[in-house]
């Protein structure tokens, strides 16, 4: 998140594997370019900062260098008065995959409160 708010296209972009899937507001982008081009174009400009807000994720383990994750996250920002307003709230549903030193995200799919899931997405385990 603190590469997205601080406009780290490039090293945002890192995050993700080369053929990594990232999925919002009902459209899927696929590969790593795709997903900077895209999901960099909604980023606000410095005229109008927000910042993502991710809570602490339950990540599973599930063996040969793949993980699986669940983390809540809120998207702030400021209104024209400067109150700090809550835009949104979610949940993010991560697939990462072991890179040799580096974990990265094969996928990333993003459901917005509210939202259902899609059938091939994992609910979160409790724990």
């Amino acid at each position: 998140a603190q590469l997205l708010d601080g406009g780290r296209l490039d090293d945002w972009g890192q995050l993700f594997t080369e053929d990594a899937r990232f999925s919002v507001y009902g459209r899927t982008y696929e590969s790593r370019a795709t997903i900077v081009a895209e999901i960099g174009s909604m980023v606000l400009p410095p005229d109008h900062p927000a910042k993502h807000v991710s809570l602490v994720p339950v990540i599973d383990f599930t063996g040969d260098g793949r993980a699986l994750a669940w983390t809540d996250f809120s998207g702030v920002g400021a209104n024209e008065s400067g109150q700090i307003v809550v835009g949104t709230i979610g949940r993010y549903y991560d697939e990462l995959v072991r890179d040799g030193e580096r974990w990265r995200f094969a996928s990333r799919t993003v459901a917005m409160a509210g939202e259902p899931l899609p059938d091939d997405i994992a609910a979160s385990p409790a724990f």
